[in-house]
Protein backbone atom coordinates (compact mmCIF):
# COMPACT_ATOMS: atom_id res chain seq x y z
CA UNK A 1 0.00 0.00 0.00
CA UNK A 2 1.51 3.20 -1.37
CA UNK A 3 2.49 5.63 1.83
CA UNK A 4 3.04 9.19 2.94
CA UNK A 5 6.38 7.88 3.55
CA UNK A 6 6.54 5.99 0.38
CA UNK A 7 5.92 9.11 -1.74
CA UNK A 8 8.34 11.50 0.30
CA UNK A 9 11.53 8.87 0.13
CA UNK A 10 10.21 7.83 -3.65
CA UNK A 11 10.34 11.59 -4.56
CA UNK A 12 14.09 12.21 -2.52
CA UNK A 13 15.66 9.19 -3.79
CA UNK A 14 14.55 10.33 -7.23
CA UNK A 15 16.07 13.57 -7.10
CA UNK A 16 18.75 12.31 -5.82
CA UNK A 17 19.32 9.87 -8.82
CA UNK A 18 19.05 12.80 -11.23
CA UNK A 19 21.24 15.00 -9.64
CA UNK A 20 23.66 12.53 -9.07
CA UNK A 21 22.93 11.63 -13.11
CA UNK A 22 23.30 14.73 -14.46
CA UNK A 23 26.60 15.42 -12.53
CA UNK A 24 28.00 12.02 -14.33
CA UNK A 25 27.19 12.88 -17.27
CA UNK A 26 28.78 16.19 -17.25
CA UNK A 27 31.84 14.79 -15.99
CA UNK A 28 31.91 11.99 -18.80
CA UNK A 29 30.55 15.15 -21.40
CA UNK A 30 34.09 17.38 -19.89
CA UNK A 31 36.41 14.84 -19.63
CA UNK A 32 35.29 12.56 -23.09
CA UNK A 33 38.47 13.35 -24.69
CA UNK A 34 41.06 12.95 -22.30
CA UNK A 35 39.76 9.61 -20.81
CA UNK A 36 40.41 8.38 -24.68
CA UNK A 37 43.72 9.34 -24.24
CA UNK A 38 46.55 7.24 -23.88
CA UNK A 39 48.01 7.01 -20.09
CA UNK A 40 51.55 8.11 -21.50
CA UNK A 41 49.88 11.08 -23.20
CA UNK A 42 47.60 12.69 -20.28
CA UNK A 43 50.18 14.95 -18.83
CA UNK A 44 50.61 17.09 -21.88
CA UNK A 45 45.87 17.19 -22.43
CA UNK A 46 45.21 20.29 -21.45
CA UNK A 47 42.50 18.92 -19.28
CA UNK A 48 44.65 16.95 -17.23
CA UNK A 49 45.07 19.35 -14.66
CA UNK A 50 40.98 19.47 -13.69
CA UNK A 51 40.52 15.66 -14.94
CA UNK A 52 42.87 13.86 -13.06
CA UNK A 53 42.51 11.83 -9.67
CA UNK A 54 44.31 14.79 -8.01
CA UNK A 55 42.77 17.73 -10.11
CA UNK A 56 40.03 20.11 -9.18
CA UNK A 57 37.31 17.64 -11.28
CA UNK A 58 37.91 14.26 -10.47
CA UNK A 59 39.16 14.66 -6.95
CA UNK A 60 36.21 16.66 -5.94
CA UNK A 61 33.70 13.41 -7.56
CA UNK A 62 36.69 11.35 -5.45
CA UNK A 63 35.94 12.86 -2.49
CA UNK A 64 31.91 12.65 -2.96
CA UNK A 65 32.12 9.43 -4.23
CA UNK A 66 34.06 8.26 -0.99
CA UNK A 67 31.39 9.78 1.28
CA UNK A 68 28.60 7.93 -0.42
CA UNK A 69 30.44 4.67 0.17
CA UNK A 70 30.65 5.64 3.75
CA UNK A 71 26.95 7.03 4.07
CA UNK A 72 25.80 3.63 3.05
CA UNK A 73 27.26 1.83 5.77
CA UNK A 74 24.57 3.86 7.93
CA UNK A 75 22.45 1.12 6.76
CA UNK A 76 24.04 -1.46 8.89
CA UNK A 77 24.31 0.98 11.72
CA UNK A 78 20.64 0.99 11.59
CA UNK A 79 19.95 -2.71 11.29
CA UNK A 80 22.14 -3.68 14.32
CA UNK A 81 22.29 -0.62 16.79
CA UNK A 82 18.94 -0.89 19.15
CA UNK A 83 18.77 3.21 19.89
CA UNK A 84 18.15 3.84 15.76
CA UNK A 85 14.87 0.81 15.73
CA UNK A 86 12.75 4.07 15.55
CA UNK A 87 14.64 5.46 13.22
CA UNK A 88 13.00 5.17 10.16
CA UNK A 89 11.89 2.22 8.10
CA UNK A 90 14.50 -0.14 7.55
CA UNK A 91 13.22 -0.47 3.68
CA UNK A 92 13.65 3.05 3.20
CA UNK A 93 17.09 2.83 4.94
CA UNK A 94 17.28 -0.32 2.63
CA UNK A 95 16.83 1.85 -0.85
CA UNK A 96 18.98 4.84 0.42
CA UNK A 97 22.03 2.30 0.90
CA UNK A 98 21.24 0.46 -2.56
CA UNK A 99 21.05 4.11 -4.12
CA UNK A 100 24.30 5.08 -2.68
CA UNK A 101 25.98 1.50 -3.36
CA UNK A 102 25.32 2.54 -7.10
CA UNK A 103 26.17 6.12 -7.15
CA UNK A 104 29.39 6.35 -5.26
CA UNK A 105 31.24 3.41 -7.59
CA UNK A 106 30.06 5.25 -10.34
CA UNK A 107 31.54 8.41 -9.10
CA UNK A 108 34.55 6.51 -7.72
CA UNK A 109 35.37 5.30 -11.21
CA UNK A 110 35.07 8.55 -12.61
CA UNK A 111 37.59 9.85 -10.10
CA UNK A 112 40.17 7.05 -11.12
CA UNK A 113 40.29 8.22 -15.13
CA UNK A 114 40.04 4.60 -15.51
CA UNK A 115 43.57 4.55 -14.33
CA UNK A 116 43.50 1.35 -11.81
CA UNK A 117 46.71 0.17 -10.05
CA UNK A 118 48.64 -0.21 -7.19
CA UNK A 119 46.95 -0.62 -3.53
CA UNK A 120 44.33 1.16 -4.86
CA UNK A 121 43.07 -1.21 -7.37
CA UNK A 122 42.41 -3.93 -4.57
CA UNK A 123 40.19 -0.97 -2.66
CA UNK A 124 38.22 -0.74 -6.64
CA UNK A 125 37.80 -4.55 -7.41
CA UNK A 126 36.56 -4.78 -4.34
CA UNK A 127 34.28 -1.88 -4.39
CA UNK A 128 32.97 -3.63 -7.80
CA UNK A 129 32.68 -7.17 -6.11
CA UNK A 130 30.78 -4.96 -3.30
CA UNK A 131 28.17 -3.58 -6.00
CA UNK A 132 27.58 -5.97 -8.16
CA UNK A 133 27.08 -8.52 -5.34
CA UNK A 134 24.82 -5.80 -4.13
CA UNK A 135 22.71 -6.50 -7.46
CA UNK A 136 22.27 -9.85 -6.47
CA UNK A 137 21.60 -9.30 -3.03
CA UNK A 138 18.46 -7.16 -3.34
CA UNK A 139 17.59 -9.82 -5.91
CA UNK A 140 17.26 -12.40 -3.53
CA UNK A 141 15.79 -9.91 -0.91
CA UNK A 142 13.30 -8.96 -2.99
CA UNK A 143 12.07 -13.05 -3.48
CA UNK A 144 11.74 -13.39 0.91
CA UNK A 145 8.53 -12.42 2.24
CA UNK A 146 8.40 -9.93 4.77
CA UNK A 147 5.92 -8.47 6.89
CA UNK A 148 5.37 -4.65 6.84
CA UNK A 149 8.09 -3.85 9.05
CA UNK A 150 10.62 -5.98 7.07
CA UNK A 151 10.88 -8.96 8.65
CA UNK A 152 11.60 -12.43 7.61
CA UNK A 153 8.26 -14.67 6.99
CA UNK A 154 7.96 -18.04 8.15
CA UNK A 155 6.89 -20.37 5.61
CA UNK A 156 3.42 -21.31 7.47
CA UNK A 157 3.20 -17.45 7.53
CA UNK A 158 3.66 -16.90 4.09
CA UNK A 159 0.99 -20.31 3.47
CA UNK A 160 -1.40 -18.54 5.54
CA UNK A 161 -1.00 -15.31 3.78
CA UNK A 162 -1.94 -16.90 0.23
CA UNK A 163 -4.68 -18.76 1.55
CA UNK A 164 -6.60 -14.97 2.69
CA UNK A 165 -5.42 -13.86 -0.82
CA UNK A 166 -7.69 -17.06 -2.17
CA UNK A 167 -10.30 -16.57 -0.14
CA UNK A 168 -10.75 -13.23 -0.91
CA UNK A 169 -10.49 -14.37 -4.75
CA UNK A 170 -13.07 -16.64 -4.06
CA UNK A 171 -15.45 -15.08 -1.91
CA UNK A 172 -15.04 -11.89 -3.91
CA UNK A 173 -14.51 -12.28 -7.25
CA UNK A 174 -16.15 -15.97 -7.22
CA UNK A 175 -13.13 -17.61 -8.98
CA UNK A 176 -14.24 -21.82 -8.70
CA UNK A 177 -12.14 -24.45 -8.33
CA UNK A 178 -11.32 -24.68 -11.61
CA UNK A 179 -10.03 -21.04 -11.93
CA UNK A 180 -8.01 -21.95 -8.55
CA UNK A 181 -6.15 -25.15 -9.87
CA UNK A 182 -5.48 -23.18 -13.28
CA UNK A 183 -3.58 -20.52 -11.05
CA UNK A 184 -1.96 -22.87 -9.22
CA UNK A 185 -0.67 -24.49 -12.62
CA UNK A 186 0.37 -21.15 -13.84
CA UNK A 187 2.04 -19.94 -10.56
CA UNK A 188 4.42 -22.81 -9.98
CA UNK A 189 3.66 -25.65 -12.54
CA UNK A 190 6.95 -24.10 -14.48
CA UNK A 191 8.57 -24.80 -11.51
CA UNK A 192 8.12 -28.23 -10.96
CA UNK A 193 10.46 -31.25 -11.20
CA UNK A 194 13.03 -28.34 -12.12
CA UNK A 195 16.76 -28.40 -10.21
CA UNK A 196 16.04 -25.41 -7.53
CA UNK A 197 18.88 -23.36 -8.74
CA UNK A 198 17.98 -23.56 -12.69
CA UNK A 199 14.68 -22.46 -11.38
CA UNK A 200 16.25 -19.47 -9.18
CA UNK A 201 18.16 -18.35 -13.13
CA UNK A 202 14.60 -18.23 -14.85
CA UNK A 203 12.13 -17.12 -11.84
CA UNK A 204 12.86 -13.16 -13.10
CA UNK A 205 11.54 -14.50 -16.85
CA UNK A 206 8.87 -16.52 -15.66
CA UNK A 207 7.92 -13.12 -13.40
CA UNK A 208 8.35 -10.99 -16.78
CA UNK A 209 5.71 -12.83 -18.28
CA UNK A 210 3.37 -13.63 -15.37
CA UNK A 211 1.21 -10.48 -16.17
CA UNK A 212 0.08 -11.78 -19.73
CA UNK A 213 -0.35 -15.56 -18.51
CA UNK A 214 -2.93 -13.87 -15.61
CA UNK A 215 -4.75 -11.58 -18.28
CA UNK A 216 -5.38 -14.53 -19.99
CA UNK A 217 -6.38 -16.64 -17.14
CA UNK A 218 -8.61 -14.48 -16.09
CA UNK A 219 -10.32 -14.22 -19.74
CA UNK A 220 -10.32 -18.28 -19.53
CA UNK A 221 -12.68 -18.30 -16.59
CA UNK A 222 -14.86 -15.73 -17.20
CA UNK A 223 -13.65 -13.61 -14.33
CA UNK A 224 -14.05 -9.90 -13.93
CA UNK A 225 -11.95 -7.75 -15.78
CA UNK A 226 -11.37 -5.65 -12.96
CA UNK A 227 -7.39 -5.21 -12.44
CA UNK A 228 -8.04 -5.76 -8.88
CA UNK A 229 -8.76 -9.57 -10.11
CA UNK A 230 -4.96 -10.04 -11.64
CA UNK A 231 -3.37 -7.85 -8.91
CA UNK A 232 -4.41 -10.34 -5.98
CA UNK A 233 -4.02 -13.57 -8.64
CA UNK A 234 -0.14 -11.73 -9.02
CA UNK A 235 -0.09 -11.37 -5.76
CA UNK A 236 -0.71 -14.97 -4.84
CA UNK A 237 1.47 -16.56 -7.70
CA UNK A 238 4.65 -14.74 -6.73
CA UNK A 239 4.06 -15.67 -3.11
CA UNK A 240 3.65 -19.85 -4.45
CA UNK A 241 6.91 -19.13 -6.01
CA UNK A 242 8.89 -17.99 -3.11
CA UNK A 243 7.29 -20.67 -1.15
CA UNK A 244 8.47 -23.20 -3.36
CA UNK A 245 11.84 -21.69 -3.75
CA UNK A 246 12.02 -20.73 0.11
CA UNK A 247 14.73 -23.15 1.68
CA UNK A 248 16.89 -22.06 -1.18
CA UNK A 249 16.52 -18.19 -1.21
CA UNK A 250 17.10 -18.31 2.65
CA UNK A 251 20.58 -20.42 2.46
CA UNK A 252 21.64 -18.63 -0.82
CA UNK A 253 20.96 -14.66 0.92
CA UNK A 254 22.79 -16.50 3.86
CA UNK A 255 26.39 -17.30 1.79
CA UNK A 256 25.86 -13.78 -0.09
CA UNK A 257 26.44 -12.15 2.97
CA UNK A 258 29.05 -14.57 3.89
CA UNK A 259 30.32 -13.21 0.53
CA UNK A 260 29.55 -9.82 0.41
CA UNK A 261 30.76 -8.42 4.09
CA UNK A 262 34.24 -9.33 3.51
CA UNK A 263 34.62 -7.62 0.44
CA UNK A 264 32.87 -4.05 1.87
CA UNK A 265 35.66 -4.56 4.47
CA UNK A 266 38.44 -4.54 2.51
CA UNK A 267 37.18 -2.00 0.35
CA UNK A 268 36.64 0.57 3.62
CA UNK A 269 39.85 -0.10 4.98
CA UNK A 270 41.63 0.30 1.95
CA UNK A 271 40.16 3.25 0.90
CA UNK A 272 40.56 4.66 4.52
CA UNK A 273 44.51 4.24 3.80
CA UNK A 274 44.47 5.74 0.41
CA UNK A 275 42.40 8.70 2.15
CA UNK A 276 44.97 9.00 4.80
CA UNK A 277 47.78 9.16 2.28
CA UNK A 278 46.67 11.55 -0.05
CA UNK A 279 45.97 13.85 3.40
CA UNK A 280 49.23 13.14 3.85
CA UNK A 281 50.55 14.02 1.00
CA UNK A 282 48.86 17.29 0.88
CA UNK A 283 46.30 16.42 -1.94
CA UNK A 284 43.11 18.16 -0.10
CA UNK A 285 40.89 19.88 -2.56
CA UNK A 286 41.37 22.44 -4.70
CA UNK A 287 44.00 23.92 -1.72
CA UNK A 288 47.12 21.08 -1.44
CA UNK A 289 49.62 19.91 -3.41
CA UNK A 290 49.96 21.16 -7.29
CA UNK A 291 51.99 18.06 -7.99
Amino acid sequence: MSTRGDALNGTILWTLALVTAGLVVWVVLVGWDYYGTPLADRPHHEDFRDMRPAGRVGHGIGILGSAMVLLLLFYSVRKRWKPLARAGQLRYWLRYHIFLGVAGPVLITLHTSFKIDGLVAVSYWSMAAVAISGVFGRYLYQQIPRNVLGETLAPDAIERRNEALLVDLTNRWKADQKATDALDRLAVGPLEGMPAPVAMLILPLLNLMLARRLQKWSREHGLAEDPEVRRLAKRWALQARRLQLFHLIRDLFHWWHVFHKPFAIIMILVMIVHVGVAIALGYTWTFGADG
